[in-house]
C-alpha cells in the first residue's frame, strides 16, 4: 500500500536540498475564493501524512468572501521577492510543517526576479516537499516568480459559460509560462450522452490550440454555489482526496 509518509521523508534522504519542491496550483475561474476551504484542509491533511509545505495565497482581502486568512500578516510575500523584507517575515509557521504567505501584490515583482521563492527556500535551507499555490485569476503576475515548473489543477462548473472562462484561463496561464502538467475537475451533473460535450471540447480546443493535453482528475455531482464558503462543497474531502491524490502522483 502506498504510503505517503514514508514518500516524504525518503524523498528528502534521497535528494536532500538539491530536488526543488513541486508546485501544485490550484485555481477556480469561475469563483476563485472557492479554493480557499479545499487548500486549507488539503495543507492539513498532508501535514497528517509527514510533509512540510508552504502555503501561498493570492486571494486578496477584498476577494476572499470573508474566508479569514489562517493567521496575522504584516508582510506581503511580494515584499520578501523584491528584497524588502526578509522571507521569515513574509512566510509564517503556521505548526512546524506548514508555512503560510499572502501574495496578493506580485504584479509589482519583476518577472525574471531573481532568487525566486524556489531559490530564496534552498537559500534559507528550509526543506519543503510540496509548495501549494491558491491563485487569483485576476492577477498580472507570472509564475515564474515561484519557480519554473508548476503543477496546474483548475476547477470548473459544467455550464456552457463555466467551461468557456476555464479555457481562457488555461490557454492564457500556458501561453505567459507553460505548465508542467494540467488537470481540471468538473463540477457538476454528468452529461448524458449524445453530441460532444462542452467539458470534452474544452479538452480538445485546448490540446489543439496550445498542445497542452489536460487529464481529467474527476467529476463531482454538485455545482458551484454561490452561497457563503463554509457551505461551498457538499463533499469538501470527495474533492480534497482528488487533489490530494494528483499532488502526490506529480
Amino acid at each position: 500500500m502506498f504510503d505517503a509518509q514514508d514518500q516524504a521523508s525518503g524523498l528528502r534522504k534521497l535528494f536532500g536540498d538539491n530536488l526543488p519542491p513541486p508546485v501544485h496550483a490550484l485555481s477556480c475561474p469561475s469563483r476563485p475564493a472557492i479554493v480557499l476551504p479545499l487548500a486549507q484542509i488539503t495543507a492539513h491533511a498532508l501535514v497528517q501524512q509527514g510533509f512540510n509545505l508552504a502555503w501561498i495565497d493570492e486571494l486578496d482581502l477584498g476577494n476572499r468572501q470573508d474566508w479569514p486568512l489562517p493567521c496575522p500578516v504584516r508582510f506581503d510575500l511580494s515584499q520578501a521577492l523584491m528584497g524588502h523584507v526578509s522571507l521569515a517575515s513574509s512566510l509564517l509557521p503556521l505548526n512546524a510543517q506548514l508555512w503560510y504567505a499572502l501574495a496578493r501584490r506580485l504584479e509589482r515583482v519583476p518577472h525574471h526576479v531573481y532568487p525566486s521563492l524556489i531559490q530564496r527556500l534552498q537559500e534559507q535551507g528550509l526543506k519543503l516537499d510540496k509548495i501549494l499555490l491558491c491563485l487569483d485569476p485576476g492577477s498580472q503576475r507570472m509564475l515564474s516568480v515561484y519557480h519554473e515548473q508548476v503543477h496546474h489543477t483548475v476547477i470548473s462548473g459544467v455550464s456552457a459559460e463555466e467551461v468557456s472562462v476555464a479555457r481562457d484561463w488555461i490557454v492564457q496561464m500556458q501561453s505567459r509560462q507553460p505548465a508542467s502538467s494540467w488537470g481540471i475537475v468538473w463540477v457538476g451533473a454528468k452529461g448524458k450522452g449524445g453530441r460532444k460535450s462542452p467539458t470534452q471540447t474544452l479538452i480538445d480546443d485546448i490540446l489543439q490550440t496550445t498542445g497542452q493535453h489536460v487529464k481529467v482528475l474527476g467529476q463531482l455531482p454538485a455545482s458551484l454555489t454561490q452561497g457563503a464558503l463554509s457551505n461551498a462543497w457538499a463533499q469538501p474531502q470527495t474533492l480534497r482526496d482528488l487533489w490530494l491524490q494528483h499532488i502526490l502522483q506529480a
